[in-house]
């Protein structure tokens, strides 16, 4: 008789995603839009870094834009990791709306404001990405990170727009419940990948320690 061979099991890659901290252009459309951290913001990472303290973080990623990586470098700062930049991470570009309001939208162009309202995801903003593209730079930048990461615990410092979207499809292929409506500046989301295989914990991928 053979010997039966066992093989040790994948080791689970955890990704914490991470909403980055508030900027003055809140409450306007800003996808490549590259505002740094307002006051408020840069007041806000103390906590979160208090929140992030008890992770034992391998790598830390981050969008290459002003604001996310203003929010990477303070934590890795604490933690003594390099930050690693990817514009894969970015925001949905929203073309000729980057900067404005949704009153100003309608001003501008009340019918394809409706429009878009209607058949969102299947248009882009005017000169904008669209959807599908975003969707899958979002996929492949986060099964990349996991192929870097491997066991590790990696902070992926990003948008709410990517985070949402991610987040989304897991629990539609997971049936999940999870409600992933609000995404405040600075909040916390979970992940793991084990064996190519992604789960959101416990059915939901919010952190308990979020504020």
């Amino acid at each position: 008789m053979n010997p039966t061979t066992t093989q040790a099991p994948a080791a689970r890659c955890t990704l914490i995603l991470v909403r980055h901290a508030h900027t003055d252009m809140a409450g306007r459309f800003c996808g490549h839009s590259d505002p740094p951290l307002s006051a408020q913001g840069l007041v806000q990472l103390s906590d979160l870094n208090q929140r992030l303290s008890t992770d034992s973080l391998t790598h830390i990623f981050s969008s290459d834009l002003q604001r996310t990586r203003q929010t990477a470098e303070s934590i890795a700062q604490r933690c003594n990791l390099q930050v690693q930049l990817l514009s894969s991470l970015r925001e949905f570009a929203f073309g000729t709306w980057e900067g404005l309001d949704w009153d100003q939208v309608v001003a501008r162009d009340p019918e394809y404001a409706q429009r878009w309202i209607d058949l969102y995801p299947s248009i882009p903003a005017p000169g904008g990405e669209h959807f599908s593209e975003f969707r899958q730079r979002i996929q492949d930048a986060m099964n990349a990170i996991t192929v870097e990461v491997q066991g590790g615990c990696a902070v992926v410092v990003t948008h709410a727009g990517v985070i949402r979207t991610f987040l989304g499809d897991l629990a539609g292929l997971q049936h999940s419940p999870a409600d992933f409506s609000k995404f405040d500046y600075t909040s916390c989301w979970q992940v793991w990948r084990q064996a190519g295989k992604w789960s959101l914990p416990n059915g939901s991928s919010q952190r308990a320690d979020v504020k």
